[in-house]
């Protein structure tokens, strides 16, 4: 498989010849190397025979002494480099046995003949130098010169050899290199060619050959099955086409009616309306549905509720058995979480006592009703004969199951949400009627004991004094208890709520006599209507604590909406202690009722007070709640 691969074909192949190149030059360097040392050799040798020529020379007429014994000492030298080479050249003797020896004896009768006689010359003028012992050492130079020749030739013939070898080893890799490029390469994308241009003409079917690398035999293997499949579409093109468009048919049906059944859930109805238009909607899409209900899942007394129906018997609907888990087919697949078919039989004891066998049904159909992944209830469906529910109808039915899993859980939290909402109101109601109502109501009946006790002392004084405390007291509570009235009934939109505020400005400063300069400063975006309302309702406390507690001569209350919307009310009443302040929330209830009205739309709600320089309360909105609400 591995040998299969054209990459690694390739890899391989320029492996080896590479390898064979590299092999061949640094053979051919090698030669040449050797070549080169070995005349450098050559050429110092033959410089041997020079020197000893111009020693008998130099002697015989009586050169200076010094002069003499430098040339010897230079042949010394020269003797020396030519035995231990001189790579910097290069140089060097080849480690041939022949050229070795002639070394060697050059050197023994240089040192043992030569040498001795030259010296005994210089120094000696009668001596006599034997002309036949130099010629002898002048031969044996000129052997070990030959012997260097004769090696030299033939690396010289080593070196053509691999030349040549490495020439031909070119062309004949470069040939085989053509060869294999167009059987591994060529060859099989002018297959492939071919097999496009027979496509081109519209001869499906055609097969072009398998070639024997990995990566091409992969591609006209596709080739292949991609032309095989083309014409299997061409010849059932027709076919084809039908097909696809009765899916896109079914698919678009599918889509028009999950889009009915939306449009028919965003219409506010009550949760059984809801839940019997739905049954009706599937009974006109399904018209072998014979009879369906739906039940609300209660896992706390594991029953189910049934919420709606359509064309079910009486006997069903009013069944003990159907209302639990345990005792019906129907429960049972939710507590197994098994959805399948459920196929009456009278060969099965316990199917003859119940009330859908009964009333002649042979098979039911069970559908989950989930929100987040968690069963609410489930649909049933009812048949007299078995259906036959194709793959797209029980899609659809779980689809359809799904949305009106989400209507039920959106109802459910609307319905929590207004509860929730209802509470909160009647805490801040009871809030409010203790805050001004209960105190007011305290206060009378303190001063009806004092008018009791005036009246035993008969301190007419007295008495006409509490019985003006009493018609005060009536006053402020029918006062307070009209303004309770007028806040439980605020209603305001966005374009109310600036009349809003201005009526209730006037209806202070009627009740007070006091002016109040009203501002309103900034165009930034409108507050939603839950917030209007609690800015309002803040708005009506604050201006009752004035009218109360402050005994103010001035206030003035100013709207900024710019990025943060901002309400500021001040007035120059006698202020109070802040450092009292939590004192003073635990027993007036009216500040805390208005912290958790600025709590609930995410508004701070501060307030600064000195003593006999006013109070400034200040609710501010931040950006980012405006934006998200």
């Amino acid at each position: 498989m591995f040998l299969k691969s054209l990459s690694s074909r390739l890899k391989i192949s320029t492996f080896i010849w590479i390898t064979a190149a590299l092999i061949s030059i640094s053979l051919t360097l090698l030669f040449s190397w050797k070549l080169e040392g070995g005349a450098a050799a050559i050429n110092t040798a033959g410089s041997l025979r020079m020197q000893t020529y111009r020693l008998v020379n130099l002697i015989q007429r009586h050169e200076p002494v010094d002069l003499v014994e430098e040339k010897i000492a230079f042949f010394d030298k020269t003797l020396k480099t030519i035995e231990q080479g001189d790579p910097s050249r290069p140089l060097f003797l080849p480690s041939v046995e022949e050229v070795v020896n002639n070394m060697d004896l050059i050197q023994a009768q240089w040192k043992t003949q030569i040498r001795p006689v030259l010296l005994n010359a210089l120094h000696h003028s009668d001596a006599f130098i034997d002309h036949q012992v130099i010629e002898s050492f002048i031969d044996r130079i000129n052997q070990l010169v030959l012997s260097i020749e004769i090696v030299d030739d033939r690396y010289t013939a080593w070196l053509r050899v691999f030349q040549t070898g490495l020439m031909l080893m070119v062309i004949i890799g470069a040939g085989i290199m053509i060869i294999l490029l167009y059987s591994w390469i060529i060859s099989p994308l002018e297959n492939l060619q071919n097999g496009v241009k027979e496509i081109l003409k519209g001869n499906f079917g055609t097969q072009v050959p398998v070639a024997t690398t990995s990566e091409f035999a992969q591609v006209d293997k596709g080739f292949n099955q991609m032309s095989q499949h083309l014409l299997m579409l061409y010849s059932n093109l027709e076919k084809e086409v039908a097909q696809k468009t009765s899916d896109l048919a079914k698919k678009n049906d599918m889509l028009e009616t999950l889009y009915q059944f939306s449009s028919f859930f965003n219409v506010s109805h009550f949760i059984g309306e809801t839940c019997e238009g739905f049954l009706q909607r599937l009974q006109a899409i399904f018209p072998f549905i014979n009879a369906s209900s739906i039940r609300l899942i209660d896992t706390k007394t594991q029953r189910s509720d049934l919420i709606a129906q359509n064309n079910l018997p009486l006997a069903i609907q009013e069944s003990f058995n159907c209302d639990h888990f345990n005792a019906c087919l129907c429960g049972e697949s939710y507590i197994t979480n098994d959805w399948a078919p459920i196929h009456l039989n009278r060969n099965v004891p316990h199917h003859k006592n119940l009330e859908c066998y009964k009333e002649h049904f042979k098979s039911l159909r069970n559908f989950p009703i989930r929100f987040k992944n968690q069963e609410i209830g489930y649909l049933t469906l009812f048949f007299h004969d078995d259906p036959n529910l194709q793959n797209q109808d029980l899609e659809l039915l779980n689809n359809l199951c799904n949305q009106l899993g989400i209507v039920l859980s959106n109802n459910q939290l609307i319905e929590e949400s207004k509860q929730l909402a209802v509470l909160q109101e009647r805490n801040l109601i009871a809030q409010g009627l203790h805050d001004s109502i209960a105190q007011t109501l305290n206060f009378l009946n303190l001063q009806t004991q004092m008018l009791d006790d005036a009246l035993k002392q008969q301190n007419q004084d007295m008495v006409l004094e509490n019985l003006h405390f009493i018609q005060t007291g009536i006053k402020e509570c029918y006062d307070d208890v009209r303004e309770l009235l007028l806040n439980f009934r605020t209603k305001i939109t966005n374009k109310e709520f600036n009349k809003a505020v201005e009526d209730l400005v006037a209806r202070f400063e009627k009740q007070t006599k006091i002016a109040i300069d009203l501002h309103w400063n900034g165009s930034g975006p409108t507050l939603i209507a839950d917030q209007q309302l609690q800015f309002l309702f803040i708005l009506q406390e604050s201006l009752s604590n004035i009218r109360k507690h402050s005994q103010a001569s001035s206030v003035s209350v100013s709207f900024s909406n710019d990025h943060d919307y901002i309400m500021t009310i001040r007035d120059n009443g006698c202020g109070f202690n802040t450092d009292e302040m939590n004192l003073l929330s635990a027993e007036h209830i009216g500040l805390r009722i208005m912290k958790e009205r600025a709590k609930r739309i995410n508004a701070t709600f501060n307030i600064e007070s000195i003593i006999d320089q006013g109070t400034t309360i200040i609710l501010t909105l931040p950006h980012k709640e405006r934006t998200y609400s």
